[in-house]
Formats: structure tokens, sequence, C-alpha cells
């Protein structure tokens, strides 16, 4: 179980810190987002309030962010905890994909991987096509609910049917956490469980 936070346009610093303290509950390991300025930037952290203040901080337009609760891979090793980077884009996701090893998975999929985090087989698969990463995403065994930020400062979210994601649209600003609660309890209003499979631009 873990958290996944993202946000775009002119948002409340307040509110995205109220979404920032509840989505605790569902990550207490690691923190860490992503966002674009000139080139996609990542930023980890073991420490929430040197993770919350740099982000509120910063302030940019888009970002993606994740509380991680940890299932497998070392979390204390930084490069295991999301987001996670490949070819320019950057993921945050809730669910479990794989939970082999890291020598495992490259053996099964013949790739090489440098993190330890399931989270690289998403990225390559979303790479590979729309259609395959929603086939992947959809077995029977894996549970999902995820954002991408490309380097073009898009950020596309998708869940499948086994993992939450809320989203809530206001007027100058879009809110995505994990569960319609976090949204709820941050004092936003508006909002609406995503429609498993749909891709919502963010």
């Amino acid at each position: 179980m873990c958290s996944i936070i993202a946000c775009s346009g002119d948002w409340d610093k307040d509110i995205v810190y109220k979404i920032l303290k509840n989505s605790r509950i569902r990550g207490l390991h690691s923190f860490g987002y992503s966002y674009v300025d000139k080139y996609l930037k990542t930023n980890k952290y073991l420490d929430f309030k040197k993770f919350s203040d740099e982000l509120l901080d910063i302030k940019p337009n888009k970002f993606i962010a994740h509380f991680r609760y940890s299932t497998s891979g070392d979390w204390k090793i930084l490069d295991n905890n999301q987001p996670i980077n490949i070819s320019n884009i950057s993921l945050v996701f809730n669910g479990v994909l794989d939970m082999r090893t890291k020598q495992e998975m490259e053996a099964n999929y013949k790739i090489k991987m440098s993190s330890e985090n399931d989270g690289e087989l998403a990225i390559l698969k979303y790479i590979s096509g729309i259609e395959k990463f929603k086939n992947f995403i959809n077995e029977s065994n894996k549970t999902f609910a995820g954002c991408f930020l490309t380097e073009e400062n898009k950020i596309f979210a998708i869940r499948n049917k086994l993992r939450p994601m809320a989203i809530s649209i206001q007027e100058k600003a879009t809110y995505l956490s994990s569960t319609t609660d976090i949204l709820k309890r941050s004092d936003v209003d508006k909002y609406f469980l995503a429609i498993p499979n749909k891709i919502y631009e963010i």
C-alpha cells in the first residue's frame, strides 16, 4: 500500500499540504516527487518534512509524488524508491506488478533494470504502446494505479480495477490522490473515483 499524488495548475499550497499530510497513512518509508523545469527532475527523501517543505517551496505547476510503504526492495536505498525514471518518463504508482527479485525480473522479461522497483516494468510497457501497457496491468496477478509525467510536462493517470485513484478537477487546479477519503479529509470537493483503464490527462 502506497500513496500517489499529482497536481496541476495554480494549486493551493494549504490544500496540497493537507493532501500530503493525509497521504502518510498509506506510505511511511520514503517520499519523492518529479516535476519539469526545462527538463525532468526528481527528488527523493527519507524525511517527510524536508520533502514537503521543498516541494511546496518550489511549487511547480505540475508534479507527481509518491509515499512508499515498502513491500519489496530496500527502501533505505533511494534508487529503489519512487518516482522511477526511464527514457524521460517518470512514474509513481500504487500496486504490485512483480514480487520477484531484480535478477529474477531481468531474466523473466529479458531486460536490464537500474533498481529493484517493479515500476520499471510499467514504464517499459507504457513506452511499447498503450494497449500493451493496459493488457500488462490487467493481468490477473497485478494491481496498479499510477501517474506518468513526461518531459513535455504532461501527466497521464490510469488505474486498474484493483487499485483506487481519486481526482478533483477545480477551476484553477486539478488534484489527484490514492483515495477519495484523502481528498475529502483535505477539504477538497468535486472529487470522483477514476474509471478503471481510462487514461486521464492531469
